[in-house]
């Protein structure tokens, strides 16, 4: 009895690793009009474009950086109360990282440089058009009924793979534009789902863990304002061990 017990626990698995599995994530925005590629100095998108031809303006002297509202057409109609809250809050991220960024950036050298981040968009400045194309929330009563079941289980780490099915996922695609040329200076696009977690509150909140995840994108995406497309950008990380 245990062994076919045993080996119904074995197919679920199996199963629902397959069916849980990722579809191939295709750019969804018009946002992205290039191919991507993966960029190992900016390692938390999984693809970037650079256009060649605007890399001068990190160097430029003087520069205004607007982030514009985020958009959210991709993921309202499935969450029309939850989508506005996150991406304002996403926006409220973003503005407050790359804020902080220039200030830094201007202190280092001693004023040869003035950046700074603008309320609305001006001509001669850099614009950040965001869109959240993605939304996915953890599906919190099947997390308590994974615990459940493993408590059950006689196979080892049962919890995490159903609650790898029960996850989040949140996907955002990007671009940077000159706006003295309307020429792209990058292109973007990241993917996270919910990290992998021995036990964290987060996974009985729908949203904590896309709400996490939204802050490193904010994190990584003001990076690129430190030293342009050059500049290191650490990995997002899928590994989770603050339960709050």
């Amino acid at each position: 009895m245990s062994g076919t017990v045993s080996r119904f626990f074995l197919l679920l698995g199996a199963g629902l690793a397959l069916s849980c599995s990722n579809s191939q994530k295709l750019p969804s925005s018009p946002l992205i009009t290039h191919p991507l590629h993966p960029d190992s100095r900016q390692s938390c998108f999984e693809g970037v474009w650079y256009n060649p031809t605007e890399q001068a303006i990190w160097s430029t002297p003087k520069l205004n950086v607007y982030v514009a509202p985020v958009n959210i057409n991709y993921i309202k109609t499935q969450f029309p109360k939850e989508a506005p809250a996150l991406a304002e809050q996403f926006r409220t991220e973003l503005q407050k990282d790359i804020a902080r960024v220039l200030e830094e950036k201007n202190r280092q050298t001693g004023g040869k440089i003035n950046w700074k981040l603008v309320s609305r968009p001006t001509k001669g400045c850099i614009i950040l058009d965001v869109a959240m194309v993605k939304l996915k929330a953890t599906d919190v009563d099947g997390n308590i009924m994974s615990d459940l079941v493993s408590l059950v289980s006689p196979l080892p780490g049962t919890s995490l793979l159903l609650g790898s099915c029960m996850s989040g996922d949140v996907g955002i695609e990007g671009r940077l534009v000159d706006t003295r040329t309307d020429a792209g200076i990058m292109e973007f696009k990241a993917y996270n789902t919910d990290p992998i977690t021995l036990f964290s509150v987060k996974e009985f909140e729908r949203f904590a863990f896309d709400k996490r995840n939204l802050r490193l994108f904010a994190s990584g995406i003001s990076s690129i304002f430190k030293d342009g497309p050059s500049s290191y950008i650490p990995k997002t990380g899928q590994i989770d061990l603050n339960p709050f």
